[in-house]
């Protein structure tokens, strides 16, 4: 029967350090097989590493070890030195390991003895099949190592054995992160790589000046808007050279830095204090001393916020796309800019207002000026009516011709005069219908040249009060009909010069007096049978 007094916790305690030779648990658990010192022994023929026992790695209390919850899996990586205790005292096949000791390696892994990590392309070893398992460089598996880095250590091809790491750190160095060491840290290998890829003089947007139109009341700068470029802030929020150098002093700076390159620091320097994030491609998030947040995305980026967002930015802000900007917004934009609002735009601007199926109005009020300047054509065109009211004046320079279309009616009202002079010619037609002119008081027709009127068919004159024409030169009447003149009252006709009056030959004379007011054609004087011409009644225009 065994001794039920034996057990463990009882058996003593047996501790060990050793090294990590191999940490592709098949269980996933997270175990390490580990070689102990004064244990084990480095002949990797006597205790290949497959034949090491598996480790289980002691989690803090901070982390609960259940359920994927915590961290998990445990990280220790081949090469790396640990101490822990035997829960099997004797046996001493249970090893667990209670935490990693750091120091400075001499050199490169030698995978030809134990105590090393035995990934190698040359690696030796066989497995119970007769199988080389670890015959093969890490980085050929999209792995990492082996460890420590940097070294030729044995091996016939010089290229297949050269292994770094992106910060740059190597064997015969302390195994502190050198981002964790002061100036130290300006030679790792991301820190390097911020500084070189840091944005400068960067530019931004200026304000149009038009002199053509501005008003200068309103932007009142009379001088085009000068472009401030602005830079990214230096890592750190520090140059490189910084002298004194506050930053990542040791042992204050507490660094996090996975096998990939993924970093993450949280520094406690005095006056450099410090949070940083960085992903092994180059993003990066960082907040400086003084309160400032620099965010660089090497890639693209993505945000997406189910509920609302709310921002207010207190100072300015720049914006500056380099390439392509698309906005869609299915609710309302609502735009409210308490100072000026300018833009500027390079090439050509597409408005379109009423896209979606029910269409949309547009609907502007200027409680100001509205100056536009415009150096080519302008092209529009309105569906319905056209309703302008102005109620100032309203000036208008063509410098070329005016040609207007009108379907309907065009009517225009002036409570004052009208004004229209053309400096060479000027035609008023229709092409059926009547010209009608009229004023109320009088219509002055004046022709510095010849005026000539042609009616297509009867001509109607008349006037309500006294006619007066006069003809500075001579005037010539003729009529290609029968011409009949009528007056109302006496026929007046005075003549300064020789009076002429031909009768064409074999012509009668038919002239008749009426001898009473109604026009008694009996009674009178006559010099032919023919009856009297009638009163003539014209057609009032």
């Amino acid at each position: 029967m065994a001794n039920q007094n034996y057990f463990m916790g009882l058996d003593g305690f047996i501790w060990f350090v050793g090294v990590v030779e191999d940490r592709n648990d098949p269980d996933q658990l997270g175990r390490v097989r580990v070689r102990c010192l004064g244990y084990h022994t480095e002949n990797l023929v006597s205790l290949p590493t497959e034949d090491l026992p598996w480790a289980h790695v002691m989690h803090p209390v901070t982390d609960p070890s259940m359920h994927g919850m915590g961290n998990s899996p445990s990280w220790l990586v081949e090469g790396s030195w640990v101490a822990g205790f035997f829960r099997d005292a004797e046996e001493k096949q249970q090893p667990i390991i209670i935490g990693s000791l750091p120091g400075v390696p001499n050199g490169p892994a030698d995978h030809s003895k134990g105590f090393n990590d035995p990934r190698h392309n040359e690696s030796t070893q066989l497995n119970s099949e007769g199988e080389k398992l670890y015959a093969f460089n890490p980085e050929d598996r999209n792995q990492y190592g082996p460890y420590p880095l940097g070294g030729f250590k044995d091996t016939s091809d010089k290229e297949k054995g050269n292994f770094s790491r992106r910060s740059g750190h190597e064997f015969a160095e302390v195994d502190t992160n050198r981002l964790a060491r002061g100036e130290q840290s300006e030679t790792h290998g991301a820190l390097a790589r911020r500084r070189k890829l840091k944005r400068s003089d960067i530019p931004t947007a200026t304000r149009p000046y038009i002199p053509s139109v501005e008003d200068g009341s309103v932007l009142g700068t009379k001088v085009a808007d000068p472009m401030v470029p602005w830079s990214e802030p230096p890592p750190k929020g520090i140059a490189k050279d910084a002298f004194p150098y506050r930053s990542a002093r040791y042992p204050l700076n507490h660094v996090h830095e996975s096998e990939s390159g993924h970093i993450i620091e949280i520094d406690d320097t005095p006056g450099g204090e410090r949070l940083h994030r960085e992903h092994m491609s180059g993003t990066f998030e960082e907040w400086h001393p003084i309160g400032d947040k620099v965010v660089k995305v090497i890639g693209s980026n993505y945000e997406i916020i189910a509920g609302s967002s709310n921002v207010l930015i207190k100072g300015d802000v720049n914006v500056t796309i380099e390439g392509t900007k698309k906005e869609l917004i299915k609710g309302d934009y609502i735009l409210e800019v308490e100072g000026d609002y300018t833009r500027k735009v390079h090439k050509n601007e597409r408005v379109k207002i009423g896209a979606g199926k029910s269409g949309g109005n547009l609907e502007t009020e200027i409680k100001g000026n509205y100056s536009y300047n415009i150096n080519s054509a302008v092209k529009g065109r309105v569906g319905k009516d056209q309703d302008v009211t102005i109620y100032g004046n309203e000036s208008r320079t063509i410098n070329g011709y005016f040609d207007g279309s009108i379907v309907g009616n065009y009517t225009v009202t002036s409570l004052a005069d009208i004004n229209i002079t053309a400096k060479t010619n000027m035609s008023l037609k229709t092409v059926s219908g009547i010209v009608a002119i009229s004023a109320g008081s009088n219509v002055n027709v004046r022709s510095v040249a010849a005026m000539k009127i042609k009616s297509g068919g009867v001509y109607t004159f008349q006037s309500v009060g006294a006619a007066n024409i006069t003809y500075d030169s001579t005037i010539d009447i003729k009529s290609s009909g029968i011409a009949q003149h009528q007056y109302g009252d006496a026929f007046k006709e005075r003549i300064h010069d020789d009076t002429f009056l031909t009768k064409v030959k074999d012509k009668v004379d038919h002239s008749v007096i009426i001898t009473s007011d109604t026009d008694d054609t009996v009674n009178g004087s006559r010099t032919s049978d023919i009856d009297v011409v009638s009163e003539i009644t014209p057609t009032l225009p």
